[in-house]
């Protein structure tokens, strides 16, 4: 049975036939075909070639105009034990690994995700989860997804895939293939190798896990952030080696410095057991997710107040919480009033009158920003002060996505996410700091930081080939990865690849640091024809070529390949999809 497209843009297939069907007819028809999973990945990197110009954003969520095949697999969400007593599980390419509080067709939810579901039935789990679980298990596989830990690894759970090719031909992979290559192809296959019809994964016993979140100054943390270890604080490497799951939060703001060090581990489960789930917002999560939506939205659009119109959250119980958290400090000054002021008139007559407020003080807010930024983080990072780290106990595959409860609508963020060799986090460190902390001119400082956080934490090496953690067992990548996240609220007017992650990308090339990056995140634009950011990547992945021409094997027709994959891989000269004579 054919599957056309529906009134959302989408082709919703529901079996794997009709995956073969849809591919089959693309390549009849000479048309790009890609899948969409949670849309968690830029836009370009998801959906076929759009026929107008669309920027690269995670929050463009529908397939763009255009004549390509845009698939969505929300019909196709089940799974199956193949192997009980190695519990081994054959799981549609189309189940979300947790809930998806985005998925447009309102489906996605926990009872219904492979998580739950392996868990409650069966008592089993992944080694690790990413610190989100929305993803589809293909989408977080197409894009080489981990989570933070040098010693359990998701990657370590995949088993195999069933992959529909370019031409319509289903080809299962595995690990324990003669061959096992195109099955280490596959994590990332970036949609480039096929369709993935199903991914086999090879399970663990649930486990619980028990931790702890500190949010110190980085003189008072736990651990030796920048230095070589002292006073019985570990370096970095050394605490992300010794600890099973971690991750740092770093906001390195001049006068706003502190770090958030989330750290657990994995427990037998007991008779009994409580949740005590990790807060990640403290005790009014929507509140401060409000708060962080209203300031930043202001702060990241003073040159054009009114573009920012349509980006403020126009809710009258949001607005309010801000206000009163406002009110809460006496120490904002002039910036304070102000930003009352113009909450207190969103609340009476809306938003614009709001604006009408800050467009005469927006000279004077961006002035003031060095002095008041670390005034206004405590309102959503509090130091613990004299307080106890927060502690958390729960089931691992709920507590270990720990940014689950961040919404990506109040909250909306961007990411670039670069992989260096763990054995040189001391040197990068180094460098990011040198880099944040020269510059006499406070306002350099911060843009060179941003305003939001960085994320900091580690992944364990893999045989993947495209794989950013990918190791022969032989180079310095073999003792595992560092990952460095810093974070982009969308909705700056600004773009985030021309400024502050293009700081980093040029920071670590500079300084001759191998960089990777994830490939479901921002990377450097691309001109036509520019090889400089496709050999620099080239050279860090020494599967490249063997990738490529699997790639050109699996898809003759470049049914895949859109626009954003041929910059990024230089296969500029592939030709467009052609329509094909039966046969």
């Amino acid at each position: 049975m054919s599957v056309e497209r529906a009134a959302d843009g989408f082709f919703h297939p529901a079996t794997e036939e009709q995956l073969v069907e849809l591919v089959r007819r693309a390549n009849r028809e000479g048309r790009q075909l890609r899948v969409r999973g949670a849309a968690h990945s830029v836009a370009h990197a998801i959906y076929p070639d759009p026929h107008d110009d669309l920027p690269d954003r995670v929050s463009v969520e529908a397939p763009p105009p255009g004549d390509g095949i845009a698939v969505m697999l929300d019909q196709y969400r089940g799974w199956r034990i193949r192997d009980r007593e190695r519990r081994i599980v054959e799981v549609d390419a189309g189940l979300n690994l947790g809930a998806d509080p985005n998925d447009p067709t309102g489906t996605a939810t926990l009872d219904s995700s492979l998580l739950s579901q392996l868990a409650h039935q069966q008592g089993w789990s992944l080694h690790d989860t990413g610190g989100i679980t929305h993803q589809t298990v293909s989408g977080f596989t197409a894009t080489g997804s981990a989570g933070g830990s040098v010693t359990a690894s998701c990657q370590d759970n995949l088993y195999g895939f069933r992959v529909v090719d370019g031409t319509g031909a289903v080809h299962e992979v595995t690990r324990e293939d003669a061959d096992p290559g195109p099955f280490f192809a596959m994590s990332p296959s970036l949609g480039l190798l096929g369709v993935v019809s199903t991914v086999l994964l090879e399970c663990v016993e649930a486990f619980d896990i028990a931790g702890q979140e500190a949010i110190t100054t980085r003189e008072g943390c736990a651990v030796d952030v920048l230095g070589d270890g002292s006073d019985g604080r570990p370096t970095l490497e050394a605490f992300l080696r010794g600890a099973e799951f971690a991750r740092l939060e770093w906001w390195p703001q001049r006068g706003a410095e502190r770090i958030l060090t989330w750290q657990a581990q994995a427990v037998a489960p007991e008779p009994g057991f409580q949740r005590h789930p990790y807060s990640r917002f403290g005790p009014d999560p929507e509140g401060t997710q409000y708060l962080i939506s209203f300031l930043y939205t202001i702060l990241g659009n003073l040159k054009d107040l009114d573009g920012a119109k349509a980006k403020l959250v126009d809710d009258f119980d949001g607005l309010q919480r801000v206000l009163d958290q406002l009110a809460q400090r006496d120490d904002l000054g002039e910036v304070g009033r102000i930003l009352s002021h113009a909450l207190g008139a969103a609340l009476e007559d809306g938003i614009d009158a709001a604006l009408d407020l800050l467009k005469p003080a927006a000279p004077l807010i961006e002035h003031a920003i060095p002095d008041v930024f670390p005034k206004l983080v405590p309102l959503f990072v509090e130091l613990d002060g004299g307080r106890p780290p927060q502690s958390f106990r729960d089931t691992g595959w709920q507590g270990l996505p720990m940014d689950n409860a961040a919404d990506d609508v109040i909250v909306p963020t961007e990411f670039t996410e670069a992989w260096v060799p763990l054995g040189r986090a001391r040197e990068v460190m180094g460098v990011l700091h040198d880099y944040f902390t020269a510059p006499p001119d406070a306002h350099e400082c911060y843009r060179r930081t941003g305003l939001y956080a960085w994320e900091i934490y580690a992944a364990k090496p893999n045989a993947f080939w495209l794989n950013p953690s990918y190791s022969d067992g032989e180079d310095e990548w073999a003792g595992g990865a560092l990952r460095i996240d810093p974070y982009w609220f969308a909705e700056n007017a600004d773009d985030p690849s021309e400024t502050l992650f293009a700081g980093l990308w040029s920071l670590l090339a500079e300084n001759a640091i191998p960089m990777r990056l994830h490939w479901g995140k921002l990377h450097p634009p691309v001109a036509r024809g520019d090889r400089t950011w496709v050999d620099r990547l080239r050279a860090q992945y020494p599967r490249w070529d063997d990738f490529l021409a699997l790639r050109e094997r699996r898809d003759p027709n470049n049914l895949f390949l859109t626009s954003y994959w041929r910059d990024r891989l230089g296969l500029w000269d592939a030709p467009a999809p052609r329509a094909q004579e039966p046969g």
